[in-house]
């Protein structure tokens, strides 16, 4: 049948057979496959039992019959002796009838021979007559079944060649018709799971695509499906599109919720670093430093350009370090003595690229909370490139400091990703913001591990996907 004939797209696509195709095709090769598996074994074996039966009945027919045409040789009824083998063809061809031989001339289709001692051997012929042939006994027995009946003192002896359908003319009638089932279904195995694939395996890769790619791009639809696939695809790729397109807005909802949260950190860190600044401007001024006012002013300056500015998500390493920088220059003025700061970060992760404040959060944390006032306190920040057991890049940072520590109840909070409420009811949104925008712009790929015990100092990992900013990639471009 033309594949593109109006015929074929009528029944092919006719939507009562689409709604059923797919389940009759796995029906066929789930259960009528095993089956016709099954009968096709179970007529080998009935066919090969027949075979046997029907071979070993004609045996003792024959050697029956034979065994009487020898006693009437010896009580004298026939003389084969003198007139051989005219004498004894008459009796011979009942064989024929019996051995199931057609009236046929061709030596496969069976035939009954007869010979007196070591001579010549003669063919009987159905209608009771002989001819001489040019095979000895020996020639003949190369038959695949045959049935050969000599007696010690018998001057003749007698070789039926039986035709090769012989053993199977007796077979029952539902074998021959499991047997044809059997065999047409297995035939079209072949063409049944062309179909198959066609209709779930195919689609099947292509769901497996389209999820990778989604998981990549949250604008991956998977395009418009011609009616070769069934429709239970179809409706299963509708919704995974639906599904895409919910996803994505719920992504963006996410997206600007997290913006909103951003403004409102920086709402609640602006007036207060804005209050401790004109306070620390002023008391530089009492004191007439004027060097240190421009130095203090100065890195104000650049302080809130970076935090007030709009539209960049991501930041790179660099930048996000120069701003820590920038960050501990102020506070360096403000706690002098108290604290000691380096970061060590290899040169291929300065252009990664990663949230903004995500590691001054941590630096402010630990400038907060941890110092200690009777000996000053280290700050270590160390970030490098590492490769999973995947094979997928990964950034680690690390954020560490020989503070205070983290209560207990804190901790527990971090580790849980949830916000803590002090007993003041006020609630700390800084770092849990981290948390939320890790989770957002990484998923299950971004982590933060929290370590921290009392007096012993913080120690906080960031584990986030290893992404190259356009600076590095035109670079890469550039040397190529």
């Amino acid at each position: 049948m033309d594949k593109h004939s109006a015929l074929y797209r009528w029944f092919w696509f006719r939507p009562l057979f689409r709604n059923l195709r797919l389940r009759l095709m796995t029906m066929i090769l789930a259960l009528v496959l095993p089956v016709s598996l099954v009968c096709l074994a179970l007529s080998a074996v009935s066919i090969y039992q027949s075979r046997k039966t029907t071979y070993e009945m004609n045996q003792n027919a024959f050697s029956f019959y034979m065994e009487h045409l020898a006693l009437r040789h010896e009580l004298g009824d026939i003389d084969a002796v003198q007139d051989f083998p005219a004498a004894l063809a008459p009796h011979l061809m009942l064989l024929y009838w019996n051995a199931g031989i057609n009236d046929s001339r061709i030596y496969n289709d069976g035939a009954v021979y007869a010979a007196r001692d070591e001579g010549q051997v003669f063919k009987i012929l159905p209608d009771g007559s002989w001819e001489e042939t040019q095979f000895s006994f020996e020639q003949l027995k190369q038959a695949k079944h045959f049935f050969l009946w000599e007696k010690e003192g018998q001057p003749f002896r007698v070789l039926v060649v039986f035709p090769y359908d012989f053993s199977i003319r007796n077979l029952p009638v539902w074998l021959w018709i499991s047997l044809f089932i059997s065999v047409i279904t297995i035939i079209n195995c072949p063409v049944l799971f062309s179909r198959l694939n066609k209709d779930i395996l195919v689609p099947l890769d292509t769901m497996n695509q389209a999820l990778s790619a989604f998981q990549a791009d949250l604008s991956y639809r998977i395009p418009q499906q011609t009616l070769a696939v069934s429709d239970d695809f179809l409706r299963l790729f509708d919704h995974f599109n639906v599904m895409a397109v919910q996803v994505e807005q719920s992504h963006e909802k996410d997206v600007k919720l997290l913006e909103t949260e951003m403004d409102n950190l920086r709402l609640q860190v602006n007036p207060h670093m804005l209050l401790n600044s004109y306070n620390m401007i002023y008391a530089l001024a009492e004191s007439k430093n004027y060097a240190t006012i421009q130095d203090y002013t100065l890195c104000l300056a650049d302080y809130f350009r970076y935090v007030l500015r709009k539209g960049q998500q991501m930041v790179t390493v660099r930048q996000e370090l120069e701003f820590v920088e920038n960050f501990i220059r102020i506070q360096r003025i403000r706690f002098p003595n108290r604290f000691s700061y380096v970061y060590q970060a290899e040169e291929d992760c300065m252009t990664a690229l990663i949230p903004p404040l995500l590691i001054e959060n941590f630096v402010e944390n630990a400038i907060k909370y941890a110092l200690n006032p009777k000996e000053p306190i280290e700050i270590v920040v160390s970030v490098h490139r590492e490769e999973n057991e995947a094979g997928k890049e990964l950034l680690h940072i690390a954020i560490m400091d020989t503070g205070s520590g983290i209560r207990p109840e804190v901790l527990e909070k971090l580790q849980k990703k949830e916000p803590y409420i002090d007993e003041a009811g006020q609630k700390h949104i800084g770092i849990y913001n981290c948390l939320r925008r890790v989770e957002l712009f990484y998923g299950d790929e971004g982590d933060i591990h929290f370590s921290s015990t009392v007096g012993g100092g913080t120690q906080v990992y960031l584990i986030i996907p290893f992404s190259l900013s356009a600076e590095r990639d035109a670079g890469k471009e550039a040397r190529a």
